[in-house]
């Protein structure tokens, strides 16, 4: 896989960052650090590659770790301070910050794939169990159909044989689909409220002119006008799938359905006589399963009693207005979470910011002298003279990188850091020399080179 220009570009700045940043020994590292912390973010928002992060990231890092061992213009303290500030808060943590921008927007974006993929998977198997409930509510009634031919003619003539033909075939092929829509069905997906449904009216006449009988009696409004939308859709499943299980179940019994629509939640009685033998569940079958799945997720139930000698189904349909909305289902997202999730590392970046400034300036009062009083000092002042402008206690050796001349005779030297202020990263000390507390020698001592 090549490597973009833009990324090699970004890959080299991020090592620079490493590098530049622990390396400057004075006051320019202020202005080169939000440079630092602004490439650092785009090098792990934008560069694909972990493995080449780290490998840049490292480079400079050990480039500026050898400059700063072997360079004589930094002392030990100073070089700890550069490395973790000019590491971790200039280079480090804005590299790390880009780099979970960059994972949390390659994350959502494959969400969203995802999400696109999953809706037309879950779209195709809604529209397979919707042809499969309307083909197999068809084939129940020519199955119907058959029975009713099978009455009509002498047994043991063609006529008679065709129709025990088509009979069997229509229920084989309701087995048949029935196993289709079992490998296309996600059960935890809802069903289809919505199917492309013919009025109440009609779906009771083709029963009828199958040969069903049909006891309806309805109270209230009209079965479809006051249930509209998903409702009515899903009064349409409920009654198509139980004509279908009478079609198939009790070809020549009577189906009973009461429909009320005065109540709030619709219901809707079904129950037909149960004759002979019961015939067993078949596994295959979705139609009850998918039909209660389908009340449930509307806010509705389904009851299915089998005893004394008959069906019977009960529905409960919440109307439109009482319906659970899908998006009270949802959890709010939660803003405060991302928020949290971005300002996490800016926090602790900032906690330990803080801290290296504190620890700088616990050590700049205790070992600094301001070049400004350094030079209201002068040789034969006692020491109550010179704590007036020498507040630290200093240090009793210099730094490894000021080479200090010889001490003068039955004299006690102190030494100590010669900065501006606690920003100030520079090496240079002064030395303060007493004899029987008298000021004996006031030298200022620079890094060798």
């Amino acid at each position: 896989m090549t490597t973009s220009w833009k990324q090699i570009g970004l890959l080299t700045a991020l090592a620079l960052c490493a590098y530049l940043v622990p390396i400057s020994t004075n006051g320019s590292w202020i202005l080169l650090a939000p440079l630092s912390a602004f490439a650092s973010y785009l090098a792990g928002r934008h560069v694909g590659s972990l493995l080449h992060g780290v490998l840049a990231f490292a480079t400079g890092t050990v480039a500026a770790t050898l400059t700063l061992v072997f360079s004589s213009h930094v002392s030990l303290l100073t070089f700890a301070l550069n490395i973790i500030t000019g590491l971790v808060l200039f280079a480090l943590f804005p590299w790390w910050i880009g780099r979970a921008r960059r994972n949390t927007v390659m994350f959502r974006a494959q969400e969203r794939e995802h999400a696109v993929v999953q809706a037309e998977l879950r779209e195709r198997a809604r529209i397979a169990e919707a042809m499969h409930d309307q083909l197999g509510h068809d084939l129940a009634l020519l199955a119907l159909s058959a029975s009713a031919l099978q009455v009509a003619v002498q047994r043991d003539t063609p006529a008679y044989k065709q129709a025990v033909r088509i009979r069997e075939q229509a229920d084989e092929s309701i087995d048949h689909l029935h196993q289709i829509i079992g490998v296309l069905h996600d059960a935890s997906q809802p069903e289809p409220l919505d199917p492309a449904v013919a009025s109440m009216d009609r779906l009771l006449e083709r029963a009828r002119a199958n040969g069903m009988e049909i006891n309806y009696v309805h109270e209230g409004k009209n079965a479809m006008d006051p249930v509209a939308g998903g409702t009515a859709a899903l009064l349409h499943q409920v009654v198509q799938e139980s004509l279908t299980n009478a079609a198939k179940y009790a070809p020549n019994q009577q189906v009973d359905i009461e429909l009320d629509t005065r109540v709030n939640p619709t219901q809707v009685r079904i129950s037909n006589s149960l004759v002979g033998q019961a015939l067993p569940v078949r596994e295959a079958a979705t139609g009850l399963k998918s039909l209660r799945r389908s009340l449930e997720a509307a806010g509705g139930m389904l009851q299915v009693n089998r005893e004394a000698g008959r069906f019977e189904l009960l529905a409960r349909i919440p109307q439109a207005s009482d319906r659970l909305s899908p998006k009270s289902t949802l959890a709010p997202v939660k803003k405060g979470t991302r928020g949290l999730m971005i300002a996490l590392p800016v926090i602790v970046a900032a906690a330990i910011a803080a801290g290296l400034y504190l620890l700088q300036d616990a050590t700049y009062k205790a070992t600094a002298l301001n070049p400004a009083n350094f030079q209201q000092l002068q040789v034969g002042m006692d020491r109550e003279e010179v704590s007036e402008f020498v507040s630290a206690k200093g240090l009793d050796e210099p730094l490894p990188v000021i080479n200090a001349p010889s001490t003068p005779p039955a004299a006690q030297c102190r030494y100590f850091a010669a900065k501006t202020g606690v920003l100030d990263l520079g090496s240079e000390m002064f030395r303060l020399c007493f004899a029987q507390d008298i000021l004996v020698s006031a030298d200022h001592l620079y890094p060798t080179y």
